[in-house]
C-alpha cells in the first residue's frame, strides 16, 4: 500500500517527478562505473526480497524497466543491460540527478542500501 507524502502517494510523487523529464538511458549508462556485481557473488535472499519490495512499493516500476520486477517503465533508464554498481545506485537513489528525484529524505539509509543491493544483483548485465 502506498504511503502518503504531503497529500500525494509515493507513487504519484515519484511518477510526477520523473515524468517531467525523460533521461536517455544511454546517457545514464555511460556515466555509470564499469564494474558491477560479479555473477559468482551469492546474493542474500532476504535483502533481495526487501529490495524488490521497495522497488515495487515505491513506484520504481512506473519509470524503470527491470525484468526481475516485471516492470516496463520507460521514463527513466532501463536497469537491465548495464553495469550499475551498488554504490552508483545508492548515490542516485539518495541524491537524485536530472529527472531522478532524491529519496534520501524519504527512505532510510538501509532501505536505499537494500534497493541498491537488489538492483545490482538482479539486473541482467551487459555482455
Amino acid at each position: 500500500m502506498a504511503k502518503h507524502v504531503t497529500g500525494m502517494t509515493q507513487f504519484g510523487l515519484a511518477a510526477a517527478a520523473l515524468a517531467a523529464i525523460a533521461v536517455p538511458a544511454a546517457r545514464i549508462a555511460a556515466q555509470a562505473p564499469a564494474t558491477a556485481v560479479a555473477a559468482t557473488d551469492k546474493a542474500d535472499p532476504a535483502r533481495i526480497a526487501k529490495g524488490r519490495e521497495i522497488f515495487t512499493n515505491w513506484g520504481c516500476t512506473g519509470c524503470h524497466s527491470l525484468a526481475d520486477a516485471d516492470s516496463h517503465g520507460d521514463v527513466g533508464p532501463h536497469l537491465d543491460g548495464g553495469n550499475l554498481t551498488e554504490t552508483y545506485i545508492v548515490s542516485r537513489v539518495t541524491n537524485g540527478q536530472g529527472a531522478m528525484p532524491a529519496f534520501g529524505g524519504q527512505l532510510t539509509e538501509q532501505e536505499i542500501a537494500d534497493l541498491g543491493y537488489y538492483i545490482a544483483h538482479v539486473a541482467k548485465k551487459a555482455s
